[in-house]
This record gives structure tokens, sequence and C-alpha cells, in this order.
């Protein structure tokens, strides 16, 4: 089987992968609170786990970069551990490394965010990389977006919470934990707290859209660290959730792959 880690190729091993040209996961993460049950970690191990099931199910055509571990986090500095990166900083670093995997002549990238706050970083890492290199570089929430999945009839039924039980450290994160890292999780910490505020134009419950993308200190939102409802999450939730997430990651990723790479034209 194909290697699935870009960083355990050889050299000459990378030139054959650069002749395939599979699409290049670049999985972006942080470290922030996620209550009294989670770990720092979850964003970064659900978002590696669905990158690394997705290039391990489509051998060849994808290959997973090393996580980028830290991301835009100032507002949750409140609650001890959380680790932030400046936003200027962080784009000029996710910037620098797609560049670096365009310049050895990969053609499709996609940063693939698994923390809220990152996704307007990840966009516009994704616009310049394309200005800069001309290359097809995309960015896409599959983790920190739930909202398609949710909805997804079977999803649905299995949820177990209530309007509100699903934004942060939540039954969806609990149980996607619970199925992928069980020995991280402390069920019995597990706290319920539902302090989201919602009105016609903002809501933070999944899968109800909003209009409004807003965030305030994450401490005046909770005491716990929680948005949700973590108590009700199941490991079977957790499965059904990762299973789908990745059925629907790799038709995308097999989809992003066939994005032609058109040449510019000057019109003046």
């Amino acid at each position: 089987m194909d290697k699935i880690h870009y960083e355990e190729l050889t050299w000459p091993e990378m030139r054959t992968a650069i002749a395939r040209q599979p699409v290049i996961l670049l999985p972006f993460g942080t470290i922030e609170d996620h209550g009294p049950h989670l770990p720092l970690n979850t964003d970064n191990i659900i978002v590696e786990a669905i990158c690394r099931e997705t290039a391990r199910r489509i051998p060849g055509e994808a290959l997973v970069m090393p996580l980028i571990a830290y991301g835009l986090d100032e507002h949750h500095m409140d609650f001890p551990g959380t680790i932030s990166v400046e936003m200027h900083t962080l784009l000029s670093y996710v910037v620098d490394v797609a560049t670096s995997v365009a310049r050895h002549g990969f053609t499709h990238l996609l940063i693939v965010n698994g923390h809220g706050s990152n996704a307007p970083v990840a966009d516009l890492a994704a616009r310049r990389v394309v200005l800069e290199t001309e290359i097809v570089c995309g960015a896409i929430s599959p983790n920190a977006a739930v909202d398609p999945i949710l909805a997804e009839p079977t999803l649905s039924q299995m949820r177990r919470s209530g309007p509100g039980g699903i934004a942060h450290a939540c039954e969806y994160e609990t149980a996607m934990m619970l199925y992928l890292r069980p020995e991280l999780v402390q069920m019995e910490k597990a706290v319920r707290e539902i302090g989201q505020l919602k009105f016609s134009y903002f809501n933070w419950d999944h899968p109800e859209p909003s209009a409004l993308a807003w965030q305030d200190w994450w401490s005046r939102l909770s005491e716990s660290g929680v948005c949700g409802d973590p108590t009700v999450a199941t490991v079977e939730f957790g499965q059904a959730l990762f299973e789908t997430t990745v059925d629907n990651f790799i038709r995308f990723v097999r989809e992003f792959r066939l994005i032609p790479l058109r040449p510019r034209r000057d019109r003046h």
C-alpha cells in the first residue's frame, strides 16, 4: 500500500508522488480548552484522524502533511493551556508551508481545518497560495462545519441533545472523541452548559445556519469551556459521525483533484 504520510516519503519517492499528483491534505488545528472532560488537542485529534483515514481509503490519491497544531485562539486564553498564534504570523506560516509544497510541483492542495476560528485564516491562506503560485489551493472544514452532516436523516435521529447541544466540547466533539480516543475522555466530568446566544440572524448550534460571523471572548460565553451538551454523547454516534464525514470527504477530495489547472490570460 502506498504511504499516506507526506513526511514518511524519501525524496526519490517524493518525485514519484509528484508525478502521480495526489491531493495534498494539510490538517490545521489548535490547542485549546474543551471543557473539563476533553483534552486540549481535541480539534487536532479529530481533523488529523479524518485526513489520515481518508488517505488510507484512497491510496495513491492523497498525501497527509504533518499537522499544523496551533491556531488562532486568543479568545480562549482565559482558559489555562490554550496556545494562540497571532493571526498575521499564523497566516504567513500556513502560506509558507503550502507554498513550499507548490514549489516542488504539486498542483492540488487542501488546507483542512479542524478549528472554527481558523476558518478565515485558512481561507485567506488558500487565496494567497493561489495568487502567489497559481496552483489549485482551497480550504475546507470537514469537522468545524458539520451542518450538512448533522442534517442527514440517520445522524439527526441519533442525536440526543436538544437545541444548543452542539457547538463546542459538545455532543458532537465528545462523541467523536469517544470513538477515536476514548482513553482521553473523562465522561464523569462532562457538564451540560447551554450558554449560546440565539437570534434570528445568529446561532451557534448545528445544523442551523448563522448569517452573522461573530466570536466573543470564550470566558464571557462559558463557565466550563463547554457550549453544548456532551453528557449525552455516545460512541455509536461518534462512529457514525466519523464514517459519514470520511465518506463525504473522500468524494470531495476526488472531485477537488479533478479541478483543471488552467493557464492565465492577460486581457488588457
